[in-house]
């Protein structure tokens, strides 16, 4: 696995080692490396990492130029053309210095027997006894041959445009023809969820199991429903992809898959599907499920002191630097009061003899039917009629559970507001990254019958989702 690691993602495993103080054995078990070549790639970055601010740093380099081997073949047919033109250029020497003679005729190759004209023949033959003067034959016809006998001339060398279509034409060297570039791929850098294909490589996904989830029925199917888009997700993760899984409760509770973004490999797509799979229908099993893994303390992320809630979980998100954040979310402010520590309160500014008397014992009373009835009156003033079951009590029982009236069971003095607009400040000023490296997030929120989430916990989620480039759904339709 190693070899097919690049040089980034190498640096990026030894930085996170470092930064994040996570020992050596367990990020070699994460990434499947061995201990020795982890080791490499720190002592090199230790050594040589500080090369990268040398004054001369990336202005020089060295073109490497590639020689093409030739093949067996290729060599051997070189080898033949080369001989080859050597012996034609010997046998065309020793044609020059040694020319060859006829052995019948005593006659070169080039040599031609002059031509005798018919009328010189029949005159020879009508005047045998008439003879010339001896001075009036020139000097060309004293050195002609006597009949029957011919001397051969001085032999011609053939002109060199003669030779040339006696030499062999050499072969033409044989080159290996240039492979073809094999495309590689570009790994997957898709990420489906909620019936949508997202763009990015390293996701991280948020889910809400506050014992709210498990409310009512509707929050049960919904969900249920959000349960199986992650684990479809999930399961259709690129082997070349990243990924966390963050499950989150009440004000400041988080556990996650793993303490660093995983490798989407078969073991640990896995271990996701087999943790959301067994979060159980109750709200017992979901309370012993929910914290199996890595706890909030093992985690890198610390967000500051007032940040709560849907800020708390997307704050542990972001601190895995992915590229998306898919969120689901319930109903937030109706977290059970009794589950929540005094410590959780911190940087909210709620007085702490307020946070002293919800834990009174005795101190609950159940509520007045002047409270139901301003309740029930209050509800039917803000929502349309039609929307409204048809008996009071179901009206009176939603409309307390609007106002922090838990099952009836609490006084209004043991109600607390969160400021969820101040959370929101926090988290941004927290926020160890820059506004444009935030991660696309999209937030999804389900919420029971007739509830409503504050404008102050709205407004901010939107515009949180809306400036990362993501987007917001309340109540959102399930494939």
């Amino acid at each position: 696995m190693a070899e097919e690691l690049s040089g980034e993602h190498k640096l990026r495993i030894v930085l996170e080692s470092i930064l994040r103080n996570i020992p050596k054995e367990e990020q070699c078990q994460k990434y499947g490396i061995s201990e020795d070549v982890f080791q490499e790639w720190h002592d090199h970055l230790i050594t040589n990492g500080g090369k990268i601010f040398d004054p001369d740093f990336g202005k020089t380099r060295t073109r490497v130029r590639k020689v093409h081997q030739m093949s067996s073949l290729s060599k051997a047919l070189l080898a033949f053309s080369l001989l080859a033109n050597f012996a034609v250029l010997i046998l065309v020497a020793v044609w020059k210095l040694y020319p060859f003679e006829d052995a019948d005729s005593g006659l070169g190759i080039n040599q031609t027997i002059p031509q005798v004209s018919p009328v010189d023949v029949a005159s020879v033959e009508d005047e045998p006894s008439k003879t010339r003067d001896a001075s009036l034959v020139t000097e060309e016809e004293a050195n002609l041959p006597s009949q029957g006998h011919y001397v051969s001339p001085e032999p011609l060398i053939p002109p060199r445009s003669d030779l040339e279509h006696l030499l062999a034409k050499p072969l033409p060297l044989l080159r290996p023809k240039p492979l073809l570039p094999v495309p590689i791929p570009e790994p997957a850098r898709e990420i489906s969820f909620m019936g949508q294909n997202f763009q990015g490589k390293h996701v991280v996904y948020l889910l809400d199991v506050g014992t709210h989830v498990l409310a009512e029925k509707e929050t049960k199917e919904s969900f249920k429903a959000m349960k199986t888009e992650m684990l479809s997700s999930i399961a259709n993760l690129s082997p070349h992809s990243y990924f966390n899984l963050v499950l989150f409760w009440n004000l400041r509770e988080a556990h996650a898959l793993g303490k660093t973004i995983l490798r989407a490999n078969h073991e640990s797509k896995k271990l996701a599907i087999d943790w959301l799979s067994g979060l159980g229908e109750t709200v017992d099993e979901l309370k012993v499920k929910r914290s199996l893994y890595y706890p909030k303390e093992l985690l890198y992320a610390k967000p500051l002191p007032g940040v709560v809630g849907l800020w708390y979980g997307l704050s542990t998100a972001t601190s895995f630097d992915p590229d998306l954040v898919f969120v689901s979310a319930g109903n937030l402010p109706a977290f059970n009061l009794s589950e929540v520590p005094k410590s959780h309160y911190e940087g909210l500014g709620i007085d702490s003899a307020r946070l002293s008397s919800n834990r009174t014992e005795g101190g609950a009373e159940e509520v007045s039917d002047l409270i139901k009835l301003t309740a029930r009156k209050w509800l039917i003033s803000v929502e349309d009629a039609s929307r409204l079951p048809l008996t009071e009590d179901s009206i009176d029982d939603i409309a307390l559970r609007r106002l922090g009236f838990l099952d009836g069971n609490f006084s209004a003095a043991q109600m607390i507001e969160i400021p969820w607009g101040k959370s929101f400040d926090h988290l941004i000023s927290g926020m160890e990254i820059g506004i444009d490296r935030v991660p696309q997030t999209h937030i999804f929120v389900s919420l029971p019958p007739y509830a409503t989430l504050p404008s102050s916990l709205i407004d901010p989620a939107r515009e949180f989702s809306e400036s990362s480039k993501g987007s917001f759904t309340l109540n959102p339709s399930f494939p």
